[in-house]
């Protein structure tokens, strides 16, 4: 049997501060707790971001970015 190697996925998240609107319901519904709230979101924690683009699909403003890397 051959070695299995485990493999993961890093994540960069950004917050376009000038399209952010202070709503924090990326703060609500980010399960992994990657962001704070000041009076705009920050990702404080982005080695957490498993990807799955629930901050993305719930920011009214389109203000969160997340790229594979």
């Amino acid at each position: 049997m051959g070695k299995q190697y485990r493999t993961f996925e890093i994540y960069l998240v950004h917050v376009d501060q000038d399209k952010c609107d202070g709503c924090e319901e990326c703060l609500k519904f980010c399960s992994v707790d990657v962001f704070d709230f000041s009076s705009k979101a920050y990702p404080v924690r982005p080695n957490n971001c498993l990807g799955c683009g629930t901050c993305v699909a719930v920011c009214k403003s389109k203000a969160i970015i997340i790229t594979e890397i």
